[in-house]
């Protein structure tokens, strides 16, 4: 137990870009589920439309995304430049992966286009998401996450 205990506390607070990396795919999966879970309360238990639920939805679990990259993935403070570019970056990848999946469809089909797409644009949005929220940019950090 002692090890995992070790293992959580290095993850949260190493500046290192493995534990950085780890922190956005936890990140990622909670926004995710959010989004999902925002949604299905909006349709089930508000009796919100479909149509209208999903984009309140992505609104409420970007709102989460955006304050747990800043504190727990890149360790920054929010604030209204950093949710612009945060929002743009978003953006950026959004058209990114729109036409990537036009690409990938001619290719693998319509049912699988979007997963190479998000295969190349998870790593992207990473970047895109880091540029917009640190002052740390592309380059790496020293310390090594034990």
């Amino acid at each position: 137990m002692t090890n995992i205990t070790g293992f959580v506390r290095s993850l949260i607070s190493s500046q290192s870009r493995k534990a950085e990396l780890i922190r956005y795919i936890i990140v990622g999966g909670i926004a995710t589920l959010s989004q999902y879970g925002f949604y299905v309360m909006l349709v089930r238990l508000a009796g919100m439309s479909t149509i209208l639920s999903a984009p309140v939805s992505y609104g409420l679990s970007f709102c989460v995304n955006f304050i747990l990259s800043n504190y727990f993935t890149f360790h920054t403070r929010p604030n209204a430049k950093k949710a612009f570019s945060f929002a743009a970056s978003h953006l950026i990848n959004l058209g990114l992966q729109t036409m990537l999946v036009a690409l990938f469809a001619n290719i693998v089909g319509n049912i699988y286009a979007l997963l190479p797409a998000m295969a190349i644009c998870v790593p992207v949005n990473y970047f895109l998401v880091r540029f917009a929220l640190t002052d740390r940019r592309f380059q790496g950090t020293r310390e090594t996450m034990e």
